[in-house]
C-alpha cells in the first residue's frame, strides 16, 4: 500500500512539472513583449518577406501580387528612382515601393501591410505618402495629350463600323472614401456614399489622355467637366484642342458639343436613324467604363479609400492613374477581368446643347451612318 501511495505521488508531481513547463512556454511570448529598454511592447514583425519570399516571386507569381511583371517594375524603379535622388537610406527604396504597389493593389489595413513588410503603422503610412508622390510627378510624362490622333480615329472607326472622327470618351467615376472630417456633405454622393470623382478621358487602348480628380461626390458630371481644363480648351476658339471633324464621345449627362458627341435622349420616338446611330456610338463609347474596370481591378485600394482626407484621397487616385498607363505602355494586357455597372446618367442640369454646331454634326454622322 504504502508503495503504492508513493508511486501515485511521483506520477503527480510528474504531471506538475509538465504543467509549469507548459505554462512557461506559453508565457515566453509575453515576457519577450515586456523585457525591452523602454518597458513598451516589442510587437513582432515579419522581417523575411520582402528579404527572402518576394525574391523568390517569378512570373506570373510576381505579377498577382505587384500588377506587373519583374522586368516592368525594375523599369518603373529606376524612373522613380531618377525623380525621387534616392539617397542611402534605412530603408531601401525597392521595399518602399514594393510595399506602396501592394498597398494600391489589395484592399487590407496598412497595420495588415506593413507587418508583412516589417513596418510600423507611422512608419508604413510616411513610406506611403512618399512613393505616391514621387509617383504622381510622373504625371505629365504618362498622362498626356496625344499630338496625333489619326490612330485612334481609325481603330474607333473600325470597332464602331464607320463611326468617324472619334479620339477618346469621357466619363466621370466615383471613387469611394471614409467620411471626410470637414464638409461631409459635399462628398455625399445620389448613391448614398461618401466619394470623389474621377472623370476620365481615355483613347482606343484604354489609356488615360486626361484626368481631372478632387470634385466631390454631389457634384453633377456636367458641372465636373464644366470645372475642368479639357472645357477651357475645347471652347477656346483661338486655340482649339480639336479640330471641328473630331470630338470625344460622352454620355447623356454631358453637354452636346461640336467637340463632345452625346447620344440622342430616348424619349420613346426615336427614327431609325438616332436608333442606329446611338448603337453606333455606344459600342465604341464603353470603353471608357472598361478603363474604369482596369484601373479599379489592378488596383483595388481604390474601392474604397479609408482616408478621411480628400486631398490625399486625390493624390492616391492620381499615382494609380499614373501606374495605369505605366503598365499600358510598357505590357501587352488582356482585357480587364472586372468592368464596372454603367451608371445611367441623370439629366443635365445645365442644358443639353453646349454650342449649335453640335446638333448639326450629330444628325450630318447619323444620317451618314445609316
Amino acid at each position: 500500500m504504502e508503495n503504492y501511495i508513493l508511486s501515485e505521488i511521483m506520477e503527480s508531481n510528474q504531471n506538475v512539472d509538465i504543467i509549469l513547463q507548459i505554462a512557461l512556454e506559453l508565457a515566453e511570448p509575453i515576457r519577450l513583449l515586456e523585457e525591452n529598454d523602454g518597458g513598451r511592447p516589442v510587437i513582432p514583425r515579419n522581417e523575411n518577406y520582402y528579404e527572402i519570399t518576394i525574391r523568390s516571386y517569378e512570373g506570373n507569381l510576381f505579377s498577382e501580387h505587384f500588377r506587373m511583371m519583374r522586368p516592368t517594375f525594375e523599369k518603373l524603379l529606376q524612373n522613380l528612382a531618377n525623380i525621387g535622388a534616392v539617397r542611402p537610406a534605412v530603408i531601401p527604396f525597392e521595399k518602399k515601393v514594393l510595399f506602396t504597389i501592394w498597398v494600391l493593389a489589395k484592399p487590407e489595413s496598412f497595420l495588415a501591410a506593413g507587418d508583412r513588410f516589417g513596418f510600423a503603422r507611422s512608419t508604413a503610412h510616411m513610406v506611403f505618402k512618399e512613393i505616391v508622390e514621387i509617383i504622381r510627378q510622373m504625371m505629365p510624362q504618362l498622362i498626356s495629350w496625344p499630338v496625333n490622333h489619326q490612330q485612334a480615329i481609325n481603330v474607333f472607326r473600325e470597332r464602331s463600323h464607320g463611326f468617324p472622327g472619334v479620339v477618346g470618351a469621357i466619363d466621370g467615376c466615383h471613387i469611394p472614401i471614409k467620411q471626410p472630417k470637414n464638409n461631409a456633405t459635399d462628398y455625399y454622393n445620389r448613391k448614398e456614399f461618401h466619394s470623389i470623382i474621377l472623370q476620365g478621358v481615355c483613347d482606343h487602348r484604354m489609356a488615360f489622355i486626361d484626368v481631372f480628380i478632387g470634385m466631390p461626390g454631389r457634384v453633377h458630371d456636367a458641372r465636373v467637366f464644366r470645372s475642368s481644363d479639357i472645357y477651357q480648351k475645347l471652347i477656346n476658339a483661338n486655340n482649339p484642342l480639336l479640330s471641328r471633324d473630331m470630338h470625344l464621345l460622352g454620355d447623356s449627362a454631358y453637354p452636346l458639343m461640336t467637340n463632345l458627341l452625346t447620344p440622342y435622349r430616348d424619349n420613346g420616338h426615336l427614327n431609325d436613324i438616332q436608333n442606329n446611330y446611338n448603337y453606333r456610338m455606344n459600342s465604341i463609347r464603353s470603353v471608357i467604363e472598361r478603363t474604369f474596370g482596369r484601373l479599379k481591378g489592378k488596383f483595388r485600394r481604390l474601392k474604397y479609400l479609408d482616408i478621411g482626407d480628400p486631398d490625399f484621397g486625390t493624390h492616391i487616385i492620381s499615382a494609380a492613374c499614373v501606374l495605369h498607363n505605366f503598365l499600358i505602355l510598357n505590357e501587352v494586357e488582356e482585357d480587364p477581368q472586372e468592368v464596372l455597372e454603367e451608371d445611367l446618367p441623370l439629366p443635365n442640369p445645365e442644358g443639353d446643347v453646349a454650342d449649335e454646331g453640335g446638333n448639326d454634326k450629330r444628325d450630318n454622322i447619323a444620317n451618314m451612318l445609316l
